[in-house]
């Protein structure tokens, strides 16, 4: 095993809260692992190319102006993370039409595997991108999964991703996207973070072009000893762009879990609005909760806002649903359960709902 760098926050805080980075152990050596696909297959490949390589081709034949290269680059594509992924080739999705729809399925087995993907949406189309990560409950050995997806939204496309992890308690992840959006491109990205001994969650977008936009929903339920780490980075480039970052969870017994998000307006993103929000549930007084929202800004003509509700459910809530034939354990289920499905809502697939919707009822085994 080896020790990498993950997660850095942009602008560091003080040391001593241990919140600037976090640091994960990975294997020495992953396994490409190729997924099932449904919906309309033909808009996807296997790239002959590792994704870095796909990139710089992608760059090639761009004729990017130095605003938009330094955009690019924030997303900070050649850092530590980016090389476990060397020698592993690409799922290469291209979208050219409007309603397009694929659903990315990874089935994993005891072992350490590495997956990633490239998203274009060329201009004016639409994708719907549902990507799952799963492995048998029972599974007793131990295993790795690191998954990287990068988005390259054209003028005026609309892309929506939602990322599935339902592993279980033996299994740890690293998960990266990162979204670089066009004129006028919107880009969504929902995730739902469920199991696993340790997740390391990194969204990180780079809104290029005037008007691009990109909003983000995050739900997970952490118990046990399992420990989330999430850092979310949004750069704001264009003028008149938009991003909002919102994560629900709770946490009980000994879980832990860091979440840093920022906002940064860059010179010559006037008129430019970005909103992160937070909503923590505390199920235990052994929980470990720490939140870091920044705002960062050069640019004069912009609003900023961040906001957080940390806390356990009040005694008013809990006498009330008592009152209606809850138990204790029943009413702090319900309430863990009314945060994720904020983000099941969204997901249309019948099959990956149900699979949800399954692994939720054992995570949450009401008396």
């Amino acid at each position: 095993m080896k020790e990498i760098e993950i997660n850095k926050i942009p602008s560091p805080t003080w040391s001593w809260l241990k919140i600037n980075e976090s640091k994960a152990l990975i294997p020495e050596s992953l396994e490409e692992i190729r997924p099932e696909i449904r919906g309309n297959s033909e808009i996807s490949e296997f790239s002959s190319k590792s994704l870095s390589e796909d990139i710089k081709a992608f760059l090639d034949s761009k004729n990017f102006s130095s605003k938009e290269e330094e955009a690019f680059k924030s997303l900070s594509l050649s850092d530590a993370f980016s090389n476990l992924f060397s020698s592993t080739k690409a799922l290469s999705i291209e979208a050219c039409k409007k309603n397009q729809k694929l659903v990315v399925e990874y089935k994993l087995d005891k072992g350490n595997y590495s997956a990633s993907q490239l998203i274009r949406a060329k201009e004016g189309s639409q994708l719907s991108l549902t990507i799952l990560s799963e492995n048998n409950k029972d599974l007793s050995e131990a295993g790795f999964f690191c998954q990287e997806t990068l988005v390259l939204a054209e003028a005026n496309s609309q892309v929506t991703i939602n990322k599935i992890h339902l592993l279980n308690d033996n299994f740890t992840q690293i998960c990266s996207t990162k979204v670089f959006a066009e004129e006028n491109a919107s880009v969504t990205v929902n995730h739902i973070l469920l199991g696993a001994k340790a997740s390391f969650m990194e969204s990180r977008c780079a809104l290029s072009g005037y008007k691009s936009s990109f909003n983000s929903e995050l739900s997970y339920m952490a118990e046990k000893e399992e420990y989330k780490d999430i850092n979310y980075v949004v750069n704001h480039y264009g003028k008149k762009t938009e991003c909002n970052m919102s994560v629900y969870g709770t946490l009980r017994d000994k879980a832990v879990k860091d979440y840093r998000g920022t906002i940064d307006f860059k010179t010559g993103s006037s008129s430019s609005v970005g909103q992160e929000t937070e909503d923590a549930l505390l199920l235990s007084p052994l929980v470990k909760n720490n939140s870091l929202p920044v705002i960062l800004c050069t640019e004069e003509d912009v609003e900023g806002e961040h906001g957080a509700t940390i806390g356990r459910i009040s005694e008013d809530t809990l006498y009330y649903m008592q009152s209606r034939g809850f138990s204790k354990k029943q009413a702090e289920n319900a309430c863990a359960r009314a945060k994720i499905q904020r983000v099941l809502s969204k997901i249309d697939d019948e099959e990956i709902y149900q699979k949800i919707s399954d692994f939720m009822t054992s995570i949450f085994d009401e008396e």
